[in-house]
């Protein structure tokens, strides 16, 4: 990539995949190289150009700096400050929620890092504890100014808006034409909570019930500690207007030291390891990183390689399969089986008969159910699944959640295997049934009709 040399795999996500690399100097750097479909967009090459060069103008102590950037390539790329050290996401997955003072100082130094990227005429639009990476001297806000350059692409070919479901805003969810810097602190907000509770604000499950949620109910801060619990309640407020500025955001932490005993021990212990990597050249190469709750996965965060299997060789920068994804049974996509049923079960079956069905089944969140078995394959994509009933417990609803990196391909995929009427309707009928493809970065689902209500 340019005048930087790749000596590792850190991870792959829905903009492509990160490389730690080596500038000439010898410094450490992420290489972000995007996915050949989205090099290919002329809206998204304009977008993006635009954004980078905004991005490159984006200074502070706490955000992770653009170095260089190639919009004009054939597949674009970006470089950008390696900061050592594991994502909020991992920390707390790995060693649970935050202490009070370790907060003050995420809290601080997110709004000082936000305000730097928003006085560069920036909104994040993808703030979540992935993007979030915590080093010694500080968090560190890494991915902005890219998440608009992917919705001037998504929107266009397949209705995707960039982000993540739990740590959306609620204008994102609704698909506002216009999001502001508002916007990030509402995400903000749903990032300290989750750092202080180790869950989302606005609860887990389906990903279209987090958004009803967001939208529409009050977020759970309970558990926040009190000193905190105001301040992000004024970030999630549900009128963009009502919510602080980062600056007060700010002035609200004003004081807070990030001395080298900001965090917990072992989350210090993560960031030694990290560093040692770095240096040696180690890095463990794999794939993606976490699931959280709602389907999304974690990967590549700009400083974090997720500790795996070595590989060698050349085998080194191939995406490395998922076990439990290559071991799990095949499920044969049969257009024509589509109106009657789905996986063996016919529309309308009980969760008795989906239990017998499958021994190992585990209900998940009310109404929804899991196999038991791990993923499934829809149209020749393999993606976790679950199953829905209604409230007299008959099938009506299956769901299907891709991988970041298969969204793009997915309503190709199943326009062509389930002939869509004109080749490009993301939602139409096979007899009672909706197929509905809805990758606004979550889901495609089957609906049946006569069963889709109480």
């Amino acid at each position: 990539m340019g005048a930087f040399r790749l000596v590792g795999r850190l991870g792959a996500g829905g903009m492509g995949q990160v490389f730690l690399g080596r500038s000439a100097g010898g410094r450490p750097v992420a290489v972000k190289l995007i996915r050949p479909e989205y090099g290919a967009d002329p809206a998204f090459r304009r977008s993006f150009a635009r954004e980078v060069e905004a991005a490159r103008r984006v200074g502070g102590f706490f955000t992770a700096q653009i170095v260089d950037a190639d919009p004009d390539t054939e597949r674009p790329w970006l470089v950008s400050a390696y900061v050592p050290g594991p994502s909020l996401q991992r920390a707390v997955a790995e060693h649970g929620a935050l202490p009070a003072r370790t907060l003050r100082v995420l809290a601080a130094g997110l709004a000082e890092g936000l305000d730097a990227i928003h006085k560069c005429a920036l909104v994040h639009r993808d703030l979540k504890p992935g993007n979030v990476i915590l080093a010694a001297d500080g968090p560190r806000v890494i991915d902005f100014g890219i998440a608009r350059a992917l919705e001037a692409t998504s929107q266009t070919v397949t209705g995707v808006i960039a982000g993540t479901p739990a740590f959306m805003s609620p204008e994102q969810a609704r698909g506002d034409a216009e999001i502001t810097p508002a916007s990030d602190v509402f995400s903000l907000g749903s990032v300290l909570a989750f750092a202080a509770t180790g869950a989302s604000p606005f609860g887990g499950g389906h990903p279209a019930s987090v958004l009803y949620r967001i939208v529409q109910e009050e977020p759970d801060l309970s558990l926040v500690d009190n000193e905190l619990r105001g301040l992000v309640a004024a970030c999630l407020a549900k009128d963009p207007a009502a919510r602080p500025a980062t600056t007060e955001v700010l002035d609200a932490f004003t004081g807070a030291d990030a001395s080298d005993d900001w965090l917990p021990q072992p989350v210090t212990t993560m960031i030694t390891d990290v560093e040692c990597e770095a240096e040696l050249g180690d890095v463990r190469f794999g794939d993606a990183e976490f699931d959280d709750e709602n389907g999304e996965a974690e990967t590549g965060d700009a400083g974090t390689p997720r500790p795996r299997e070595r590989r060698r060789g050349l085998s080194r920068f191939l995406p490395a399969r998922r076990r439990d994804r290559a071991e799990a049974p095949p499920t044969v996509t049969n257009p024509a089986t589509v109106e009657h049923g789905w996986n063996g079960l016919p529309w309308g079956a009980t969760v008795q008969q989906f239990r017998a069905r499958f021994p190992g089944a585990a209900q998940q969140n009310g109404e929804w159910w899991v196999t038991g078995r791990g993923p499934e394959s829809f149209c020749g994509i393999v993606m976790d699944t679950q199953y829905g009933f209604n409230d007299r417990g008959r099938l009506y609803l299956v769901v299907f959640y891709p991988e970041p990196e298969d969204r793009e391909r997915l309503p190709v995929a199943a326009l062509t295997t389930l002939g869509a009427p004109d080749g490009k309707t993301t939602k139409w009928t096979r007899g009672d049934v909706v197929v509905d493809v809805k990758v606004a970065g979550v889901a495609a689902s089957i609906t049946h009709r006569g069963f889709d209500e109480g």
